[in-house]
């Protein structure tokens, strides 16, 4: 069984207890580094062509318009993966207004999931999913959406425990 570990995630200025932090790397990045170091699964980080802003603000102007208007935004590099290699999917991101940014609608919408078991999993600063689960079963068919894993990015350091069990290995 061979493991594909996808995932958004966003440098710069981010949210965390309500205060505006700096980020070198992105929470949702941390964690899928952790679920590659668990499962042996491949990493793929989803970037788009035009990167979202750097300032807080800015990017969540960016994030709104973009889900307002449902827009997908151009992805770097293009198709890239063999899907068919994978039967098990992690797929993490952000949540941006209460789903996943519209880079991840674009990356779901390149792939034919049929088949396949998806591990959702996000990072953001109330640690729920908000409707992308929801998003998410209308956006791939024919794979099995398992429950996903949500983490707040304050705890991101300290999940480890967490990760683990939502690997099954403790």
């Amino acid at each position: 069984m061979k493991t594909l570990i996808a995932y958004f995630s966003h440098i710069g200025e981010n949210l965390q207890n309500n205060e505006i932090v700096e980020l070198k790397k992105g929470n949702t990045e941390v964690v899928a580094e952790k679920l590659q170091q668990l499962t042996g699964g491949d990493l793929y980080k989803i970037e788009e062509e035009e990167a979202y802003p750097y300032k807080y603000d800015d990017c969540l102007r960016r994030a709104r318009r973009e889900d307002e208007n449902n827009e997908h935004p151009a992805l770097k590099g293009g198709v890239k993966l063999n899907m068919d290699d994978y039967d098990e999917v992690y797929i993490g991101f952000p949540i941006w207004y209460r789903t996943y940014p519209r880079a991840v609608a674009t990356f779901l919408g390149m792939y034919d999931f049929s088949g396949k078991t998806v591990y959702p999993f996000c990072t953001n600063d109330e640690g729920t999913f908000g409707i992308s689960l929801l998003e998410m079963q209308g956006s791939i068919k024919g794979a099995e959406i398992c429950d996903g894993l949500a983490i707040r990015g304050v705890d991101v350091n300290n999940s480890d425990a967490r990760i683990r069990a939502y690997v099954g290995l403790l």
